[in-house]
């Protein structure tokens, strides 16, 4: 019996695969139920579903850049929107062949740990790339190195970027008090005056044309940049041509699909890497007593398979992010003292009549010593690797994503005012199906909760 289940549910997620859009990135020649399961890996290299596109016309690639300074949950951010924008733009006929290359991550402010090595760091090393490549036409940037040489470029083994685009904010951004839509390119244009980026640090790429472009809008508007070097380069492409293209400062981009439907289905996309999910599900039962079946949080296989649902429960514990760190004098205004946090922990451990509380946190050594002194008999516990060789392993990026999948998965959670981290907890809870006054929740200034700020509130949509 069990068997004929298991049959079934694989023939209902194979109807729906076949009949949805997840593969249309494709080649034709793939066997696309070959491709949903990733029944190909074992098989001789001649029979793999192949995702190259070297013998495709007209191919063109767009590398992307982020400001130094901004974190990774921003970063995260700034990947959805241009994810978006790029399944967009492959309904263009003339986009048709176009892949968005994944930066590699480098040493970010909120990686502290100076031993582990956290440069040129490839996004599999956190996130799920096939779920991802479901939604968007996405190469990893080893894949764009291993995939760009099929077109045996004069530069190789380099690669050339045939074209930069820095953008730059407007000097006026609101003229005569209205927000419109608008770019242009600056004539007077020095590259040198501008901080070089992470990405033109990489040694295989080979920079060529470097345009300022003033840009005040959504991403879509970039299709306009684009389109006046791609489009006008075509005619003159030969069938197997390629073009590169930058786009440095891409948080300076906005979301045109912010909170949309598009906008849910590219996150819902965006899982875990394979051993990030392990490590956080083994600390959550060992620690915490806490496994995903009994508490009925919604996870199926494929991402496209899950639907609006709201019966969540999660594991016996309280969870809570404070951030501490630049946010203490930052914004003292919205960040709650030790105290304070304390107790409205302590408060929301009685109400729901819990004893565990996970904290995730940027705190010092002294200051946690101090909220464990604030929250006596409670149990409070926090992730950290066991060993140096699993610190290497996930790195400082894995163990905030670790945190971030245990906060997830509890019963209440509690975040901070304004905080990119905080924003993706609130989204993977939405996804896996709390109810919305057990996630949208704030810690306050006071501990009174008097003028106390929250975050806003944006449920997913299916």
């Amino acid at each position: 019996m069990g068997q004929l289940l298991l049959a079934t549910y694989f023939i209902s997620l194979l109807t729906l695969s076949i009949g949805s859009e997840i593969v249309e990135y494709n080649l034709k020649s793939c066997d696309r139920i070959q491709y949903i399961f990733n029944f190909t890996k074992g098989l001789p290299n001649s029979l793999h579903c192949p995702y190259l596109i070297g013998k495709l016309p007209n191919t063109n690639y767009l590398l992307y850049d982020v400001n130094p300074p901004e974190g990774f949950n921003l970063r995260r951010d700034v990947y959805i929107r241009l994810a978006v924008f790029a399944r967009h733009l492959t309904r263009r006929k003339v986009f048709r062949n176009f892949r968005l290359v994944l930066p590699p991550w480098r040493r970010l402010y909120h990686w502290k740990s100076n031993h582990v090595e956290q440069t040129s760091i490839p996004w599999e090393q956190f996130f799920d790339i096939e779920s991802m490549r479901r939604f968007a036409p996405i190469l990893d940037f080893p894949e764009f190195l291993q995939e760009i040489a099929q077109f045996g470029l004069a530069e190789a083994p380099n690669v050339p970027v045939h074209q930069v685009f820095q953008l730059l904010h407007f000097e006026d951004m609101f003229e005569q008090g209205v927000f419109d839509e608008k770019y242009k390119f600056e004539p007077d244009c020095h590259k040198e005056h501008y901080l070089p980026g992470y990405l033109l640090q990489q040694p295989i790429l080979l920079e060529h044309k470097f345009a300022c472009v003033r840009y005040q809008g959504s991403v879509n508007l970039l299709e306009s940049v684009l389109q006046q070097h791609i489009a006008k380069s075509i005619s003159a492409q030969t069938a197997n041509d390629v073009k590169v293209f930058a786009i440095l400062n891409a948080e300076t981009v906005l979301h045109d699909q912010w909170g949309s439907k598009e906008f849910w289905r590219a996150r819902r996309s965006m899982r875990f890497a394979a051993p990030l999910i392990k490590t956080a599900e083994e600390y959550r039962a060992r620690v915490l007593n806490s496994n995903t079946i009994e508490e009925h949080v919604q996870r199926p296989p494929m991402w496209e398979v899950e639907r609006s649902y709201r019966e969540a429960m999660g594991g016996n514990y309280l969870a809570v992010h404070f951030r501490r760190g630049d946010f203490v004098h930052g914004r003292q205004k919205t960040t709650p003292t030790l105290m304070s946090a304390a107790t409205q922990i302590r408060a929301q451990m009685q109400l729901l009549n819990l004893t565990t509380v996970y904290v995730a946190t940027d705190a010092t050594s002294m200051e946690l010593t101090n909220l464990k002194a604030y929250l006596q008999r409670v149990r409070m516990r926090r992730f950290t690797p066991e060993t140096l060789t699993q610190k290497m392993l996930i790195k400082d990026g894995g163990q905030a994503i670790i945190d971030q999948m245990i906060c997830a998965h509890a019963r209440h959670f509690i975040g901070t005012f304004e905080s990119t981290f905080t924003y993706r907890i609130y989204e993977e809870r939405e996804i896996l199906g709390f109810p919305k006054h057990t996630t949208f929740n704030t810690l306050c200034k006071n501990a009174t909760l008097a003028n106390c700020e929250k975050n806003s509130e944006w449920p997913i949509v299916y």
